[in-house]
């Protein structure tokens, strides 16, 4: 009960939060509706950093003929919720990673393979490729969503758990939440885990029930979602560099005045730059503010980690054959 009243408080605060951060309303012609699972927190959330970011690029490149409505903490639905409201246009943006859309454009989860980038930017050097541009395409055709510019998280996804660990035979039966797509639930289970995929939503109680023994994510959602109040090892296994961006309603957009979706789209392709730049920052931040909150940050052994998930690269084009195009610009985009 207590845990529920504090839940209650965040989320009461998290509104508080995102009241100032819409556009005159009443004065804009269009009001875009923005949704994302991040919690609300301008320090630390992936989510709330772009959309602050995002504002008042919006207002110089519509003229502040566009306004928007902040939707964050899961306030409209869990993710998979989200994704049919954008595809219908009820949501026009949605903030979040590409993970999402692998149950709908399977060729999508060659992002998530692990271990398949080796930093962010080998991750933007391969989204400049022809075969990215085929998947952005993809995606309008199968799921009514627009990508219009390759951002990422606020850093690579680690796992936070409440237990120390440092190889794979470390995870041997601990129950690790994952993201609920296919490919990361096997790139956690070939690392040595019990991958249990799980909505973001339900993660904290989850942990603080002993349901899992921890989860992977990067380290500013984990301080700004609070999970380290229920698990105190965090460990850099480094081993997904998942893209992260706004991804519009083709619906949306496509009954949006031509100047304003022009318009928006600009601030949005100027924000997803913009966080990019900063991103590496904040993650080096947040790591420290861990610390300062008693957890325990550790390096382990990627090398072995890598060497049980990288022959599933091949496994997966060989199940999805329009991804083997995205897979050849990734390794053709590494640096030696």
């Amino acid at each position: 009960m207590i845990q529920l009243h504090r839940r209650t408080l965040l989320s009461s605060g998290a509104m508080l939060l995102a009241a100032p951060a819409l556009i005159g309303r009443a004065q804009a012609a269009t009001t875009l509706k923005v949704s994302t699972s991040f919690p609300n927190d301008p320090q630390y959330s992936t989510g709330r950093i772009w959309y602050d970011l995002f504002l008042p690029r919006l207002k110089a490149a519509t003229d502040g003929q566009v306004a928007t409505q902040f939707f964050p903490d899961n306030q409209l639905g869990q993710e998979a919720d989200v994704v049919g409201q954008l595809k219908a246009g009820v949501v026009d943006i949605m903030l979040v990673g590409t993970s999402i859309w692998t149950n709908i454009v399977p060729e999508f989860g060659v992002f998530d393979l692990g271990y398949v980038f080796q930093d962010y930017d080998h991750m933007l050097r391969a989204a400049a490729t022809p075969a990215a541009d085929a998947l952005q395409a993809l995606l309008v055709q199968k799921a009514g969503a627009r990508f219009p510019s390759w951002g990422r998280n606020l850093g690579s996804r680690n796992f936070i758990t409440k237990f120390k660990f440092s190889d794979p035979a470390g995870l041997a039966g601990r129950k690790i939440r994952c993201l609920p797509s296919p490919v990361v639930t096997e790139t956690v289970r070939l690392m040595g885990a019990a991958a249990t995929p799980m909505a973001f939503g339900e993660i904290y109680t989850a942990l603080q029930a002993g349901v899992i023994d921890g989860m992977e994510h990067d380290a500013p959602t984990i301080v700004s979602a609070k999970f380290y109040e229920t698990a105190k090892f965090f460990t850099l296994t480094r081993h997904i560099h998942t893209p992260f961006g706004a991804f519009l309603s083709d619906r949306s957009m496509q009954r949006i005045p031509a100047a304003q979706r022009d318009g928006i789209l600009q601030a949005v392709r100027e924000a997803t730059s913009d966080q990019f730049k900063r991103a590496a920052k904040v993650e080096a931040d947040a790591i420290e503010e861990l610390k300062a909150k008693g957890v325990t940050v550790e390096d382990c052994d990627r090398a072995a980690f890598s060497a049980r998930v990288s022959p599933m690269w091949d496994r997966f084009v060989q199940a999805t054959p329009n991804a083997k195009p995205m897979l050849e610009a990734i390794r053709q985009t590494q640096k030696a």
